[in-house]
């Protein structure tokens, strides 16, 4: 029997993990078997729990504490799971801070969700008459209190109350004002059914009133306004980095962040929205798009003396939200989290009138040291010489900006893909985010050679990142033949994507680095050009090549003259043949095939024939790794005094003068 509740309450957690009913590792589970309360962890997700996870502490102190005035040392939730805890538990997991409500409630399963559809009901001013409405006496309505033992007790005193007023045992459903809903049972089966009873009747009745409509979208605007606001948020918003900045400009935006709105002016719905999202946002009113900089600067400002700490939400009202967030997947959380809200305040609108937390109540989840935990478990952490950047890499899909990707993930950025082969970036991307976390990488399509795709790669690394700390130039292409001989469409072709696409994407991405340093004067930023060996000595038969590669070097230096009193620095990495990748050893299209075709090593009769030529000119002995590239990228990052380089990476065959 033991084994199925544990299997049940692994079910039913798994099913209702997702973010409709729970998120960022809100939500809790609970079985009881013999006398031990089972429990899962703070921060850690309903839908990835397992049955090893649970925390096991004995009922009776839970049920002592409960009723006890006696004074502890701390907060008195963690005194009683002190007490309770299993001697021989060697998890080393705190348990939830719900664990007294879970204790109290009869049925060996409990679940507690937060779930979207059912919280317009609870974050209702209407919420008891229409929970009668709605379930009948299917469910008892428990008023917001306090989490920790005040909640508990309340909850305790509603299930009396109703016991007491019809005669009848407690219900299965709990309804927690501003907070979310609890459900109890024997089995998942039961548990599933409850979890339905409550949001099949409330989404029943949303069914019956219409959304209201969103305004239309300028997406001009939209875009001018995310483009400026967003990289200037990550340098108001930095701590140790610069914040990671997530924004969001879709219909429920428009429809639910008016001046006056609740999810605005008026307070946080729930003490999940306080906790990953902060209790009110930061709005920002922009009246002149040139002036938009100025305006987030003074309302962060604003914000941030009246409240004493900074804002996670910013508002342009009726058109977009930013959420920040010390990396990616915590600006996600933010903005899901608000999301979340303005959709259950137009939902809570449409069934009567949303309410929100009060001054005194938000203050207590601020200040709460559990909340606090919970968040920083769910965090976790990244280490690395490059932790808290963003670095986008173009060509990034194969060859060297793979590797290059790969380093700096290992490292600790967070890295942009970007290539013209969306399909092989998105493969990689996903591969790499399994290996190195969730929301370390992104995928975005881009045409070096065209200024249009450039500007919209940036553009939606802006999005969805806010901005870039680190811009790899990477993508390039090689067509090798003799000057009498070769076309001047692969002329043309080198030079747009080697020595154009360069430019491209410095012009692209410039205004958001200078945007960054102007909000973060202190803050530095780089251009980097994967250069080549070509590009600091001429190349026989390859001077297409050579010549996009020279004039790259011409690039970093005048780029580096003009941009560094914007912060950035732009440097050159001169690798190296890499004679592994698939530049040199592609069976159709490799140097080594272009090389033996054009005749370019006397007496080379096979591809290893030039293989081997070319390693004979390599003192080390060897062709240049993507490794040893990745390590001059970081040694360009990391030197604060450096613009206008080209370093060589080439085994000390080239050597700088």
């Amino acid at each position: 029997m033991s084994d199925q509740l544990f299997a049940d309450i692994i079910e039913v957690s798994h099913r209702f993990g997702d973010p409709e009913y729970s998120r960022a590792g809100g939500g809790n589970a609970s079985v009881k078997v013999d006398g031990v309360l089972h429990i899962k962890p703070s921060g850690v997700p309903l839908l990835t729990l397992a049955a090893t996870d649970l925390v096991p502490l004995r009922l009776e102190p839970l049920l002592d504490a409960l009723v006890s005035d006696a004074p502890v040392e701390g907060d008195p939730v963690m005194a009683a799971a002190a007490a309770a805890l299993v001697p021989t538990y060697a998890g080393g997991r705190r348990p939830s801070v719900e664990i007294l409500f879970h204790a109290l409630i009869d049925e060996p399963l409990v679940l507690h969700l937060h779930p979207l559809t059912a919280n317009a009901l609870t974050c209702n001013a209407d919420a008891e008459a229409l929970a009668e409405r709605l379930l009948g006496d299917a469910a008892v309505v428990v008023d917001y209190i306090d989490p920790g033992v005040p909640l508990a007790r309340g909850i305790a005193a509603a299930r009396a109350a109703y016991t007491g007023r019809t005669g009848k045992a407690a219900p299965r459903i709990t309804l927690l004002r501003n907070h979310g809903i609890i459900v109890s049972g024997d089995t998942a089966a039961e548990i599933t059914a409850h979890v339905a009873t409550v949001t099949d009747a409330v989404r029943a009745a949303l069914e019956l009133v219409p959304a209201p409509p969103a305004p239309a979208a300028d997406e001009a605007v939209t875009r001018a306004l995310v483009d400026t606001i967003a990289p200037t948020l990550r340098g108001l918003l930095a701590g140790e980095h610069l914040a990671v900045v997530a924004s969001d400009s879709g219909d429920l935006v428009r429809a639910e962040t008016g001046p006056d709105a609740a999810m605005v002016s008026g307070g946080p719905l729930i003490p999940d929205q306080i906790v990953y999202a902060g209790s009110l946002p930061c709005v920002v009113r922009i009246d002149d798009l040139a002036a938009a900089a100025d305006a987030v600067t003074a309302a962060v400002a604003d914000h941030t003396r009246r409240y004493e700490k900074a804002p996670v939400i910013v508002v342009v009202p009726h058109t977009v939200v930013f959420a920040a967030g010390k990396d990616k997947a915590a600006a996600d959380n933010a903005l899901a989290i608000y999301l979340d809200a303005l959709r259950v305040t137009r939902d809570a609108n449409r069934l009567g009138t949303v309410r929100v937390m009060d001054a005194a109540q938000r203050a207590f989840i601020e200040n709460w040291e559990a909340e606090a935990y919970r968040q920083k478990v769910a965090a976790g952490a990244v280490a690395g010489r490059l932790h808290g950047k963003i670095a986008m890499v173009t060509g990034a899909a194969q060859g060297f900006g793979l590797g290059i990707t790969e380093q700096l993930l290992a490292e600790g950025a967070t890295v942009v893909l970007a290539d013209l082969n969306v399909a092989g970036a998105t493969a990689q991307a996903q591969r790499l985010s399994a290996q190195y976390g969730v929301g370390r990488t992104l995928a975005v399509g881009v045409d070096v050679s065209n200024a249009d795709s450039q500007v919209d790669a940036v553009h939606e690394v802006v999005r969805q990142l806010g901005g870039l700390d680190v811009f790899i130039s990477n993508a390039g292409i090689v067509r090798s033949d003799g000057v009498m001989t070769q076309s001047v469409a692969d002329f043309d072709l080198v030079t747009n994507i080697n020595y154009k696409g360069y430019f491209l994407g410095v012009r692209a991405v410039a205004p958001v680095l200078a945007a960054q340093h102007a909000a973060r004067p202190d803050a530095l930023f780089d251009i980097i050009e994967i250069n080549s060996k070509s590009g600091l000595e001429g190349s026989k038969r390859n001077f297409a090549y050579s010549g996009s590669k020279f004039g790259g070097i011409g690039l970093t230096q005048s780029f580096a003259l003009e941009l560094i009193e914007y912060g950035i620095k732009v440097n050159a990495v001169c690798p190296g043949n890499f004679l592994d990748g698939p530049l040199w050893s592609d069976p159709d299209r490799g140097l080594f095939v272009q090389y033996l075709t054009a005749g370019k090593v006397p007496g080379a009769t096979t591809v290893e024939d030039v293989r081997r030529a070319y390693e004979a000119k390599v003192p080390m002995n060897r062709g240049c790794l993507p490794v040893d590239v990745a390590r001059a990228v970081m040694y360009v990052i990391e030197q604060q005094y450096e613009t206008g380089q080209a370093v060589p990476v080439t085994g000390g065959q080239n050597m700088l003068n």
